[in-house]
């Protein structure tokens, strides 16, 4: 979880006291950890997470405070779906940008198939999550089976059922979002450096649905951020680790 911050720091996710990832305490299945607020995430350590219970009551870990928005993100969605262990939410920039638009991303690429049929998107901005029924009615939009969805005009959260297949997902839907603002501005008529003759083509959904089923999986996904995992692991002597 901490190795996870100091990778999406490294990748500019980081947005002053916003932001959080939490982890389903596995002895206690009805509580999670998470960061604490106003800690960047390059310098966050395992030591500085905080263990909280459903109602949001600091039961362990750090002697901190959290994230009011983000408790009621996470135990909305650790309440409503017991196989999701990891939950990531960022202010990315592409993911924020595409978020504007209400819509999911299409099936532009290989990479954007590992979320065919795993996308589920949030339109009703009710402004900073700070009302249980907000929570709610985000973790009803995420809906029973999807680990991903988009939050109009706010961002992206990815879950998964450990922290390498969640942050795995955040990267690669951040990605995804790039892609589809670059291709849009790519087709746009008038804009500057658009040509206004291309097309996109899109993967059909036999070819996303087969593809999904080999870059989109928990197993998949784990291994996909271990590499990332392990860059960060040398590149900081494992400080976080403390």
């Amino acid at each position: 979880m901490a190795g996870a911050f100091r990778v999406f720091a490294k990748l500019g996710y980081a947005d002053g006291a916003s932001g959080h990832i939490s982890l389903r305490d596995p002895i206690q299945p009805n509580s999670f950890w998470i960061n604490p607020y106003g800690v960047h995430f390059a310098l966050l350590t395992v030591s500085d997470m905080v263990h909280v219970d459903e109602d949001g009551n600091r039961i362990g870990g750090a002697d901190k405070l959290i994230n009011t928005a983000g408790f009621v993100i996470h135990s909305a969605v650790h309440k409503r779906r017991p196989d999701i262990h990891a939950a990531c939410h960022l202010h990315s920039p592409y993911g924020r940008a595409w978020s504007n638009f209400g819509k999911p991303i299409d099936m532009l690429n290989q990479d954007s198939c590992m979320f065919y049929n795993d996308l589920s998107v949030y339109a009703n901005f009710g402004g900073v999550v700070f009302a249980k029924e907000e929570g709610e009615r985000l973790a009803d939009a995420l809906g029973p089976t999807n680990k991903n969805i988009i939050l109009q005009n706010h961002g992206l959260l990815t879950c998964g059922g450990t922290v390498g297949e969640a942050a795995a997902f955040f990267i690669a839907l951040e990605r995804a979002c790039q892609t589809q603002l670059l291709t849009e501005a790519a087709i746009a008529t008038g804009s500057v450096g658009g040509t206004g003759g291309l097309k996109k083509t899109i993967v059909g959904d036999e070819e996303a649905e087969y593809t999904k089923k080999g870059t989109g999986t928990p197993e998949v996904m784990y291994w996909q951020f271990e590499p990332e995992y392990q860059l960060i692991l040398k590149e900081t002597k494992g400080d976080f680790l403390l």
